[in-house]
């Protein structure tokens, strides 16, 4: 692949996933000054690698820091009520995997009251207008909703997804996602859907009908079959209300108040000194110091 290829697409990464991901994954590393900084560390690892593989021209991370805050809660209380609160030392590990990437010239997001999926989107969206096209870095299916014709999900794995490629696997388009949670619901986001409705019948309806408005407008007329049975009618019905309340839950919202000016995610160059000083006060040994300097020089 050449680096014009590499560079044609947009990176939007999940980035609080990828701190947990570490944050789980690796044994404490203990400093003069933090408890751990193994996420931190996982995460600055993962970033410099990805930056020296890939030579993106356009990144960007989304962190979330909103849990409890999200403008969802005021639509549903319960919205991932399921999750426990960051310790305040995977809080601080947050803080400096995004204090790292500032130095590094790479722009980073979060706020109080939308997710990083919502960022995600939003930017996503603006770099549309602007003709270009988007890569999503993440593990989470809902930002499947995001991919249009020309975007690409990718969970830096095995599993890279363009769009015609997600409808054929989903049976329907990605934008469809919200419909589908909104009957099959969301563990994961504590997203209840409609009960007795799960991810195989949610599917179904969905490609018979090809939207939850569509399903609503025909369901008094249509005959019941195997698929729309009369119990699933009757659920359906029965539960209206709650499946829309989750399908809203599951759409991603565009943040009207980013400035778009300020979501012009070029890559700026690195600030070296100021990263040599920030590895040292964390606790980073200065071998490693050397190197990450060697890699800052190049970039």
């Amino acid at each position: 692949m050449s680096n014009n290829k590499k560079n044609s697409s947009v990176i939007l990464i999940d980035s609080t996933a990828l701190v947990l991901k570490y944050w789980f994954a690796l044994p404490p590393i203990k400093t003069p000054k933090y408890e751990s900084i193994a996420a931190f560390i996982g995460f600055m690892n993962f970033v410099l690698k990805f930056i020296v593989d890939n030579k993106p021209n356009k990144i960007c991370f989304a962190f979330d820091e909103c849990l409890g805050t999200c403008f969802r809660n005021e639509i549903y209380r319960d919205y991932k009520k399921n999750r426990e609160v960051a310790p305040d030392e995977l809080k601080q590990q947050f803080k400096l995997s995004r204090r790292f990437l500032s130095l590094m010239g790479l722009k980073n997001f979060a706020s109080n009251r939308y997710e990083a999926d919502d960022i995600i989107y939003t930017i996503a969206k603006n770099n549309r207008a602007m003709g270009l096209s988007n890569t999503i870095i993440t593990n989470d299916k809902d930002l499947y909703q995001i991919i249009r014709s020309d975007d690409v999900w990718w969970n830096m794995s095995d599993k890279r997804y363009t769009f015609s490629k997600l409808t054929e696997m989903l049976t329907f388009t990605p934008e469809k996602i919200p419909d589908y949670i909104g009957l099959a619901g969301d563990r994961v986001d504590n997203i209840p859907g409609a009960p007795g409705i799960g991810d195989k019948t949610a599917s179904k309806l969905l490609k018979m009908f090809g939207s939850l408005d569509n399903l609503y407008e025909n369901i008094k007329t249509t005959v019941e079959d195997k698929i729309l049975t009369l119990r699933i009618k009757n659920i359906l019905l029965e539960n209206k209300k709650l499946i829309y309340i989750s399908k809203k839950l599951a759409t991603l919202r565009y943040i009207k108040s980013f400035d778009k000016s300020s979501t012009v995610i070029q890559r700026d160059d690195p600030d070296v000194s100021k990263m040599i000083q920030f590895l040292k006060n964390v606790g980073i040994n200065n071998n490693r110091i050397t190197y990450i300097n060697g890699l800052l020089k190049k970039m």
